[in-house]
């Protein structure tokens, strides 16, 4: 596969990703904002956890890849309506996946995506705010 071509499946792939992710995020608040006696909590992390196995690398992480917490704004805020994308690849198996937003915060989304046994999934992903020269690492 050209280069380009991968670029493009990968930039679909995390964007799929983190759709799923906000659109699960959304709809959770939504069942606690009409229902706010019930706990939705295991809802979310029984919908979580196939998305999350399905798009992210299997490395024992000390956070994260739980379920811990959601709310609004979604963890990937803004990025369904990405202003900017673009990939950069490190080595053969290693891309870099970049998100700018025109959200209220001014996002930017870096992915880091590995290869392993010819499938590719996201490993971890940093972001920054309001035009910040540091990124910051995101807990996915």
């Amino acid at each position: 596969m050209e280069e380009k071509e991968l670029g493009i499946q990968l930039i679909n792939s995390v964007l799929e990703f983190a759709s799923k992710m906000n659109e699960l995020e959304r709809d959770i608040v939504e069942k606690d904002e009409k229902n706010p006696e019930k706990d939705h909590f295991k809802e979310y992390k029984d919908k979580y956890l196939p998305i999350f196995h399905k798009y992210c690398t299997d490395k024992k992480r000390a956070y994260g890849g739980k379920a811990d917490s959601y709310g609004t704004p979604t963890h990937y805020d803004g990025i369904e309506k990405a202003i900017d994308q673009k990939v950069v690849f490190k080595t053969k198996n290693r891309a870099e996946v970049y998100f700018k937003t025109n959200n209220d915060f001014d996002a930017e989304y870096l992915f880091v995506v590995l290869r392993k046994n010819e499938t590719w999934k996201v490993d971890n992903v940093k972001y920054k705010w309001f035009g910040s020269d540091k990124w910051k690492p995101k807990i996915l």
